[in-house]
């Protein structure tokens, strides 16, 4: 991630994939990089609080500042109308290893990539939601942003190039030629 400063921008984008097949590999693969961003975020929110300790709280000047979220969750809901909440890569494919990755009546991985950014007690909060929603027949992705940045435009980008190697299948219910 970059530390470019970003414009203020309400962003609202919704991608559909219906036609694509979520196997277990390749979404285990989708989680296992948006876990890689969360550490990647966490690392740049530990780094710019270690830079800043020398400074008087006025004084203090962020990039990232943690904003208290939980990055990463993926709701696992299974046909036993059981549900399963998975916060990191380890915890989803230990679900995978253990069988509940199978018949299952959904499954969403919500990435939240918010810190606020700014000097002292003028903090502007920088909010990103990636969600990305698995349904028999329907499979979408939605961005929200609150600003417009580019290392989030990339990681769109990225997410999307991740669900376009899915594998294709088109069918009764959903055909995209």
């Amino acid at each position: 991630m970059m530390d470019e400063f970003s414009t203020k921008k309400v962003i609202n984008h919704e991608h559909d994939y219906s036609n694509r097949v979520p196997t277990v590999e390749a979404v285990t693969y989708l989680v296992q990089y948006c876990d890689q961003l969360t550490k990647q975020l966490t690392n740049l929110i530990e780094e710019d609080e270690k830079k800043n300790e020398q400074f008087k709280f006025e004084y203090r000047e962020y990039k990232y500042k943690d904003s208290y979220y939980q990055p990463l969750e993926i709701y696992i809901r299974e046909k036993t109308f059981r549900n399963l909440t998975c916060k990191d890569y380890e915890s989803f494919l230990s679900a995978v290893q253990t069988g509940n990755l199978k018949q299952v009546l959904g499954l969403d991985i919500n990435l939240r990539l918010h810190f606020k950014r700014g000097r002292g007690n003028n903090l502007e909060s920088c909010e990103n939601t990636f969600s990305i929603l698995f349904r028999p027949y329907e499979i979408t992705t939605v961005r929200t942003s609150n600003y417009e940045d580019l290392n989030m435009d990339n990681i769109e980008n990225q997410i999307n190039q991740i669900l376009e190697q899915f594998p294709v299948m088109n069918s009764i219910f959903c055909d995209k030629e």
